[in-house]
This record gives structure tokens, sequence and C-alpha cells, in this order.
């Protein structure tokens, strides 16, 4: 839904494993393996249920990481989509504007199976006049696609990656059984873990084995967007596996000496070389969390125990970091935790649930799902297996 964080790096290129002996890469298969069976921060839970039988069941609404000053070059525009992706929309806000691609704007991708709110940027100089034209042009054009909810203008264009917070409404159905209380209060106080969601791989894992051949140079990939798909797909499974092992050595949601850890709602960590009392208060009360590494070619910045730890997944991955390097990715960062705001859920009955939270950027709402539910997403059941590149 947004860029990968991109905090300040140091400059020293990834040197290769924590030891001197070559590590054994893990063959892509069981890397997907791996990704199908990511562990719990508790248990598995005891009831199975449906999202997404409608577009409807689930709803995002995106709030900016700043304020519209309401003057400027910015034409921007609050929409909301029903089964549509953010960049056909772009695409074609774009045309109708008449506008270059880079004059367009949007801080992140949204389900295309879902109702969603987002906030789009045409850059019209000089032509506020016109707005009341152009918008009802676009309203016309996109009547069956789309609502204009707000209009207003800025002096800047919406950057990917501009969003403090999603805020969700999903409507899970065909439930069997009665979402856990304890299991509630323990994602309001502790959080989940901050998984990549199974959409960033793609149906059947396309994405990602797709990457797994552009990283050993098995295949090239022309378009710029599906080759930044595919290395984050590599990305997202180097991190969601360094989190499962930290889930299964007992160490996700506490400080390691060496850790980097990040600060809430931002995109700034700091290297942990003690742990003391602050550090102790500072995670307890979710100031603060563990980060994964998202490899590219500066290198991790964690030390000591943490390195070890993170050492026991990333050196298995020799081939993919090695093909990130040359692709010049920058390595960046991510929470292992993540809390949400604003929780609630509602039994309505026996079959169906309404859960609302908010999450901040990058996060996935399917993550938080399934500590509660094992959730059938009814959206990859009716999307066509894709076709692989050559």
């Amino acid at each position: 839904m947004t860029n990968e964080y991109t905090e300040s790096q140091d400059t020293n290129e990834f040197t290769e494993s924590q030891d001197k002996t070559s590590p054994v890469s893990i063959t892509l298969e069981a890397c997907i393996a791996q990704l199908k069976a990511l562990p719990h921060f508790s248990q598995v839970p005891a009831i199975s249920g449906r999202i997404r039988n409608d577009a409807t069941d689930f709803d995002v609404t995106e709030q900016l990481s700043f304020e519209l000053c309401g003057q400027g070059e910015h034409l921007y525009l609050f929409i909301e989509k029903k089964e549509s992706n953010s960049d056909w929309i772009a695409k074609q806000l774009q045309k109708i504007a008449g506008l270059r691609s880079q004059d367009v704007g949007y801080a992140g991708k949204k389900d295309r199976f879902s109702v969603s709110r987002q906030w789009f940027s045409l850059h019209l100089p000089g032509k506020g006049e016109t707005d009341a034209a152009i918008i009802e042009q676009i309203k016309n054009e996109l009547a069956e696609s789309i609502s204009i909810l707000k209009t207003t203008r800025h002096n800047k264009k919406l950057r990917t990656g501009a969003i403090k917070s999603n805020y969700f409404k999903i409507i899970i159905k065909q439930l069997d059984g009665v979402i856990s209380e304890s299991s509630v209060a323990s994602l309001r106080s502790k959080g989940f873990p901050n998984y990549y969601g199974y959409q960033r791989f793609g149906r059947d894992f396309y994405n990602l084995i797709s990457a797994d051949k552009l990283l050993r140079q098995q295949i090239r990939v022309r378009s710029r967007n599906k080759r930044g798909i595919y290395l984050s797909a590599a990305r997202s499974a180097m991190f969601n596996l360094q989190l499962a092992n930290r889930i299964n050595s007992g160490f996700w949601d506490c400080a390691l000496e060496g850790d980097c850890l990040m600060i809430n709602g931002s995109q700034s960590f700091f290297n942990c070389e003690q742990i003391d009392d602050d550090v102790k208060q500072r995670m307890e009360s979710g100031d603060i969390h563990p980060s994964g590494w998202l490899a590219g070619h500066q290198a991790s910045q964690v030390t000591k125990q943490a390195k070890a730890v993170e050492g026991e997944t990333v050196a298995q991955f020799e081939p993919w970091i090695n093909g990130l390097k040359d692709f010049r990715m920058d390595s960046a960062r991510r929470a292992y935790r993540v809390i949400p705001g604003d929780l609630t859920v509602e039994q309505v009955d026996q079959t169906t649930a309404v859960i609302e939270f908010s999450l901040p950027a990058g996060c996935f709402a399917t993550s938080l799902l399934r500590e509660l539910v094992n959730i059938t997403d009814a959206q990859i059941e009716r999307s066509a297996p894709a076709k692989q590149e050559e």
C-alpha cells in the first residue's frame, strides 16, 4: 500500500555471512512452504471465516500525514473507488486532465476488491479557475468507478508513503464460531506480528517466483513497475521469515542487545547496545519496536545478539541479497510489531462479525485478521492464475 521506509542508512556495503563458512541457500520451495506456515504470536485461531465475499465487505479510508493548505499548484481529489485499483484511477485522471504521468500523485495503493477512499493530486498550475470543469469531466467519465468526495488545493505533489494511517472496516462472513474476546484484548495491548500480507506475493506466489528468477538473472523484466513488485516480494519474504524466526525464538516483542529499535509511528530507529529499564518500559508501552532488515546494498545495522538472530535467516538468502545489491536497492527497516488503533469487534450473529481498526502506513489488515480467524479471501478464489515471466 506504500513505499518501504526511507530512514537514514550507513553506506557500508553488505558483507557476506556472519561466519567464515558459506551458508546453505534456502530453496524457493522451502521459502514458500515457510511463508505458508508463518507462526502466530500466541496460538492458531480456533475459528474460520471468509472476507471479501463482496467489495463492500472490505472498507478502507486513508488519512494523510500532513494538512492540506487549500492553495497551490496541485488539485487534490478525495476519491471513493470500488473494484478499481489505484494505478488505473491515476492513469484515467492523467488522461482526462491531459497531464504527464509524473503530474499525478497518490500516497499508496489500495486493494482493488474493496471500497476505498484516498487522495490523488493533479499538477495544474495557474488553472484554479478551470477546476470545476475538470472535476465535472472526471465525474462524468468515471461515474461508474469513482465518486469525488472532497476537493482542495495544495502547494506540493502527493508523494508515495505520505500516509499517517489507514482505517479499516471489515466484515467477516461464514464464521464457524465466536471471535475470542481475550485474543482481541491481547491485540489491543500487545499488538501483532507485522507480517507482509499474502497479497504481496501474488496468486500462487507468482511475484516471488518471478523475483527468484530475476535475482538469479534467469529472466529480464523491462517494466520498471513489475520489476519493483518482484524485488519488493523478495524483500518482504525475507522480512517475514526473519520475523517468524524471532517469534519461534520468543524474541519478537522484546528487545535484544544490538537491536535497531523503531519509534512507534515513525520511520526513525536507533541501535540499542544495552537493554536498560528505560528500553524495557518503552517496549512495554509500545513506544518502540524491534525491527527487521529490508535487504539492499547497505549493511544491516544490527549488532551483538540481534545480529546473530537476524543472520540465522538472512544468511540463507545470499543469491537474493547479491541480486538486490546489483539492482542498487536501498536497505531499510520495518517494525516487527504493530499495535492497532481503535480496535473494535462486533459479533453481529453466529456467522458474521464486523472488525474496525486503524493501522500505520504499510501494514496489512489481513495480518491482523489472521490472529483472530483462519481467513479465506474470496478475492483470491475469483482471480485468474498469472502467467509466468519467460
